[in-house]
């Protein structure tokens, strides 16, 4: 048996979205600018970074509030990428909006909780769960969450966004520990889990990647051409092409071939 830290920075703002979730509520006076000011703000907008990227599409929506800005901070490529991948007009509604608008929860003073809430329902339940279940289950090994004890996250969630200072990872959990960890401990710099994917699909990776691409592009829903354009930039290292935007692409296509779906 092992314990799990899973939970962790979802319940307490360990990353780096909850900062950017509260900046936009301080920011809540751009909503007075008409939309269409925004949008032409957004059109020459420098757009080199996909940070860049995701700001000038978020000043295109309706309202800048968490319930449009949580499912863009979380997407892979925005509506007009994925509009131009498989050559249509009209999107169907993202998932992901309609999970972050059911969230019942007081913006004005629960900011954090509400986008706690949103990782939880979303990216933890859906991928990281899952991840480590079926990881751990191949291996026989049983892993445990403290951190998502149902009586912890009640009385976390319940707390004020005044109680939860976003200066420090997590700052909340190692407060109520100071006595316990080290300052080594509490103050050593966020260390993400990270794996050399770029290298692997431009190397070990490329051939796989390369044929579910292409069998992807087959697809008549698909734009091949813009698809194996997508692929040459992150060849070339395009800041713009992530590993991540490739990988999910592969995936997909071997998914679909692997599900026999038709092309």
């Amino acid at each position: 048996m092992a314990l799990s830290g899973l939970g962790g920075d979802e319940l307490f703002g360990g990353y780096e979205v909850f900062k950017r979730a509260a900046a936009i509520k301080q920011k809540a006076w751009m909503n007075a600018v008409p939309r269409m000011f925004r949008t032409m703000g957004a059109g020459v907008m420098n757009k080199k970074t996909i940070a860049a990227e995701k700001k000038a599409t978020f000043l295109t929506k309706p309202i800048l509030n968490f319930d449009y800005f949580y499912p863009l901070s979380r997407s892979v490529f925005n509506d007009s990428q994925v509009q131009l991948m498989n050559g249509v007009n009209q999107l169907p509604f993202n998932p992901v909006y309609k999970a972050v608008r059911t969230l019942n929860t007081d913006e004005r003073n629960h900011l954090i909780s509400k986008c706690s809430q949103a990782e939880i329902t979303t990216y933890m339940q859906n991928v990281l769960l899952r991840d480590a279940d079926q990881m751990s289950m191949a291996v026989a090994l049983e892993v445990r969450v403290p951190f998502l004890d149902y009586k912890l996250v009640e009385y976390v969630l319940a707390l004020e966004d005044k109680h939860k200072s976003l200066l420090a990872p997590k700052k909340l959990l190692t407060d109520s520990l100071k006595d316990l960890l080290p300052d080594e401990v509490v103050n050593r710099k966020k260390m993400g889990f990270v794996l050399p994917w770029k290298h692997w699909l431009k190397n070990e990776l490329k051939t796989f990647c390369e044929q579910n691409l292409h069998e992807l592009g087959k697809r008549s829903n698909v734009n091949e051409k813009y698809l194996m354009s997508l692929w040459d930039r992150f060849l070339h290292d395009d800041p713009m092409i992530t590993w991540s935007r490739i990988w999910h692409l592969v995936v997909l296509g071997h998914w679909l071939n692997k599900m026999n779906f038709e092309r």
